[in-house]
């Protein structure tokens, strides 16, 4: 599964549909496939399993990222295995689905973070949803509307990269996308497979640092499995593409139960994400059961605190949130050790007798720095209307307490 959350995944890897946006065969007549929803599902909630190697290409201007994984999955219960073959620094990190739970092995940490499968997979809809929806709306040409993307197994949803946090000079992070427009381009034939070709392009504004979005989904057109998925997009002037392409297919191998299942090394550290998150109502109630120390930033008046998160685990983190009268997101986090290496594009700002780095995008601005080999923070305000010498001037009211 590829890329991003940089688990499982980005494998995998959201639509209006209108009359005009239909693709086009010689003839000049729309093309259609000839098939709706309901079979589209049907064949894709029969296949059995799938075993394949995911290969996963980033590239932001000059800048390329490769991994390679190998995956096992039952895509009707959400069952799925990817074990790491490349990057090398990666190699060997293992995730886990079985419908119920799941599992993300850190090899070289020897840590393993473990959740509810329905945490894991947020608010994104399945593959079979998609498929139902997309396949009905090009059929009859009619306004179909999906608010989140799809899955393919523990895929991540397609998401659009911002600059914010130093040592992830492009990230991603969910849009904000509503309505994606989807047009049928016919079929095409990918590493020997007949597939089904659908773009996705948002319907109206991408409020967003990225522009000229699509997502080109090639589904086999036996089963109706996304054998490739193409993100292509302009972020900060730079073209920013992720594709994901499946090899080596096999289609009904007969998977093993146990391939589902994960056993923790006997010394590995577990972190159980359902137990370890806490969010708190007040300072008072956080101090009480915390014993790192909170963040006091000197935040503007118009923001109030609104809640306190804890996540403890391998780096304890706890993050104080405040919003203001319009709905504005501004966030302090304090991390219990530096949770990231290199370096981010963004300038350089003086932080508490350190250096932080100052990184803005149309929707965020962020000022991240670290203690020495002690805590790393970050002063983030979303889609709020902080200055950056605003940012700066609370990130330094926080300094390296």
């Amino acid at each position: 599964m590829s890329a991003l959350p940089r688990s499982l995944v980005a494998i995998g890897l959201l639509l209006v549909v209108t009359t005009g946006c239909l693709g086009l065969v010689d003839d000049g007549e729309p093309a259609t496939p000839a098939v709706d929803g309901e079979a589209a599902v049907e064949a894709y909630e029969s296949i059995d399993g799938v075993h394949a190697v995911v290969e996963t290409t980033i590239t932001h201007g000059d800048n390329t990222e490769h991994s390679e994984s190998a995956v096992w999955l039952r895509p009707a219960s959400g069952a799925v295995r990817e074990v790491i073959r490349e990057p090398d620094s990666r190699r060997g990190n293992v995730v886990v689905g079985n419908g119920s739970q799941l599992w993300v092995y850190n090899e070289s940490r020897d840590v393993v973070r473990t959740q509810s499968y329905e945490r894991g997979q947020g608010d994104a809809i399945r593959m079979n949803t998609f498929l139902r929806q997309v396949f009905d709306a090009v059929a009859a040409s009619d306004n179909k509307t999906v608010q989140s993307p799809p899955t393919v197994g523990m895929g991540p949803a397609p998401s659009v990269p911002v600059e914010d946090e130093a040592g992830a000079a492009v990230r991603n992070a969910t849009t904000r996308v509503e309505n994606y427009t989807a047009s049928y381009e016919g079929t095409e034939t990918v590493a020997g497979r007949e597939t089904h070709v659908v773009e996705l392009a948002p319907s109206g504004d991408v409020p967003t640092v990225a522009s000229d979005l699509r997502i080109r989904y090639h589904l086999d057109t036996e089963h109706y499995f996304p054998v490739k998925v193409t993100q292509s997009m302009t972020v900060n002037g730079k073209e920013f593409r992720i594709v994901s392409e499946y090899t080596n297919v096999e289609f009904g191998p007969g998977i093993p139960d146990s391939r589902f299942r994960f056993d923790p090394p006997e010394d590995a550290s577990v972190v159980d994400l359902d137990e370890s998150q806490e969010t708190f109502e007040t300072r008072a109630a956080a101090s009480a059961n915390v014993s790192v120390t909170l963040p006091e930033p000197d935040v503007p008046d118009w923001y109030e605190l609104s809640r306190i998160g804890v996540l403890r685990g391998e780096i304890t983190t706890v993050t104080v949130f405040y919003r203001n009268d319009a709905g504005d997101v501004l966030y302090v986090s304090r991390h219990s050790e530096p949770r990231s290496t290199g370096s981010a594009e963004g300038d350089t700002v003086g932080v508490g007798g350190t250096e932080g780095r100052y990184v803005a995008t149309d929707s965020l601005g962020s000022v991240v720095w670290s203690c020495g080999d002690g805590p790393q923070y970050a002063v983030v305000s979303v889609e709020g209307s902080l200055s950056r010498s605003e940012i700066v001037a609370i990130a330094r009211s926080v300094g390296c307490e």
